[in-house]
């Protein structure tokens, strides 16, 4: 019997969508909110019934704007901070955050983090594995991590929209050149800018001109190459945007590009994301205390198959 896909979810950017998806008057017995619990639960039972994986694993930001990043780029998430100085984030959903996790923990679902690294940095180690893994997220950076052995399973348009990027999919979608995987997708990204990431991107390169220089060039490398070069096909603009946004790349592409350097996993669970010992009596506590009995009954019920027996 072959092994299925380990599936790994981008977790905050589940539960966030979760939260936006469901309307606030879905509350627990108290009044308390409990929409993003109950659409997080139904999220991950709906994508573990259609692809059948074999492990999964929720991964998790030890920090959301870690130091080295706003290091490389001070833009970085810097219109997300909020008075405190965490994410801004809406107050309903911070006490729902803490129930999934509890729900998670008891369900058996492996949960995965790295110290200084976002879920994306976690993505990517985990995307690095020897089998075929499936990155669920609603963040168009992680495109990058699709190839041969891994599909990038996107739900930013909605969950009814979901699309599976392989490195053919990103290729054909965006113009980019065609390869073995998709890491051309990050300098795209650099170049094209990102405003929700704090990205200004490279003045007066849209998305037709990057993906053109990109399949002209090969990277960003090579088109700060042919910027500096009278001689190439760039036309008197692109060269001096290119050349003028040259600190840009080289600090930009140190925080969009994953795995240029690497982090050490903390796992709780197992970390083949096999499903571990299931609490059904805190679950059922969790079940009352928000309401949600139904929703979490369904996602055990989906993960059952991956207990590995």
């Amino acid at each position: 019997m072959s092994q299925g896909p380990l599936m790994v979810l981008d977790s905050a950017g589940l539960w966030f969508r979760a939260f936006h998806s469901v309307p606030e008057k879905i509350t627990g017995p108290d009044g308390a909110p409990a929409n993003a619990v109950r659409g997080f639960c139904d999220m991950v039972a709906v994508l573990v019934e259609e692809y059948s994986p074999s492990g999964l694993v929720a991964a998790l930001d030890r920090e959301w704007r870690p130091d080295w990043r706003v290091g490389l780029l001070p833009s970085y998430k810097a219109h997300r901070v909020g008075d405190d100085g965490e994410e801004d984030a809406p107050a309903a959903l911070g006490p729902q955050v803490g129930v999934i996790r509890e729900i998670l923990s008891a369900a058996g679902i492996t949960q995965s983090w790295a110290d200084g690294a976002e879920a994306d940095d976690v993505l990517a180690e985990l995307a690095a594995r020897d089998r075929e893994v499936l990155v669920v997220t609603g963040d168009r950076d992680l495109f990058q991590l699709a190839s041969a052995s891994t599909t990038v399973v996107y739900v930013g348009a909605g969950m009814r929209k979901r699309l599976a990027y392989t490195p053919e999919v990103v290729a054909e979608r965006f113009d980019l050149p065609a390869g073995e995987d998709a890491r051309v997708y990050a300098d795209y990204a650099v170049l094209v800018g990102d405003a929700s990431d704090g990205l200004p991107g490279v003045a007066g390169i849209g998305a037709k001109t990057a993906a053109a220089l990109l399949r002209g060039y090969g990277d960003l490398d090579g088109i700060v190459a042919a910027a500096r070069d009278e001689r190439s096909g760039l036309t008197a603009r692109q060269r001096t945007a290119v050349v003028e946004s040259a600190d840009y790349l080289t600090a930009a592409r140190g925080v969009v590009r994953l795995r240029e350097r690497r982090f050490e996993l903390g796992f709780e669970g197992n970390v083949d994301g096999r499903r571990g010992t299931v609490d059904a009596e805190r679950l059922d506590a969790l079940g009352v205390s928000t309401g949600q009995s139904r929703a979490i009954g369904r996602l055990v019920e989906a993960t059952a198959l991956l207990d590995g027996a």
